[in-house]
């Protein structure tokens, strides 16, 4: 498949994302009367990738932008796991690695409870590479479609162990396909990867 047959099918798939993610809004809002002070976190979420999916790609430096968010969230959720945001119950998520592993397993209920300490390393360390590499920009691309697939699988658990409402909450199928969907385009504006085809890219000096 061509990088221009994927661009089309990943941006369909942002954009049916982000019309499910604006319904689930719009029923908090007007049926559950949910307040903005509980919406704030998913109307941002939408907000930035229906721009992302507008643009189209025709602001080279806004999937900067979105490389930055990617690494601010995957960086802060390992620093909440890890207890550098507050211990429990300070308003942290977890606070300690020992309630990560917890939640792991109440979004993977349909796995055996062994499964969830090995499922919270492979992600830390997933999540850690991915927000450095994403904010370095650093095998961006490659980056962008590891993320896409990191958030597609944690989705899908959320959503067959009963937890699709939370899923909605932190917009993750939203942020799958917005990832698929940079891995299709050019996101290496100010990163590592655009620096070194520079210097690849440039002529030999005269001795």
């Amino acid at each position: 498949m061509s990088n221009l047959s994927q661009r089309r099918i990943a941006s369909l798939a942002l954009w049916i994302t982000l019309v499910i993610q604006a319904v689930y809004l719009c029923i908090e809002r007007v049926r559950h009367h949910a307040g903005w002070d509980r919406l704030e976190q998913p109307v941002i979420f939408f907000a930035l990738f229906a721009v992302l999916a507008a643009l189209r790609g025709r602001l080279n430096w806004y999937p900067a932008i979105i490389r930055a968010f990617f690494a601010y969230e995957f960086g802060s959720a390992v620093a909440d796991r890890f207890g550098w945001l507050g211990p429990p119950g300070s308003g942290a998520s977890w606070g300690n690695f020992a309630n990560f592993v917890a939640y792991t397993h109440s979004v993977n209920a349909f796995l055996p409870a062994g499964f969830a300490y090995p499922l919270a390393v492979l992600a830390t360390i997933a999540e850690c590479t991915f927000a450095v590499t994403l904010l370095l920009g650093i095998r961006t691309r490659a980056s962008c479609a590891g993320a896409a697939i990191l958030l597609c699988l944690f989705g899908s658990a959320m959503t067959a162990s009963g937890m699709g409402s939370g899923q909605f909450y932190y917009a993750v199928f939203v942020l799958a396909a917005g990832a698929w969907y940079m891995s299709t385009i050019d996101p290496t504006w100010l990163s590592v990867d655009r620096l070194i085809a520079r210097r690849r890219t440039r002529p030999a000096t005269a001795p």
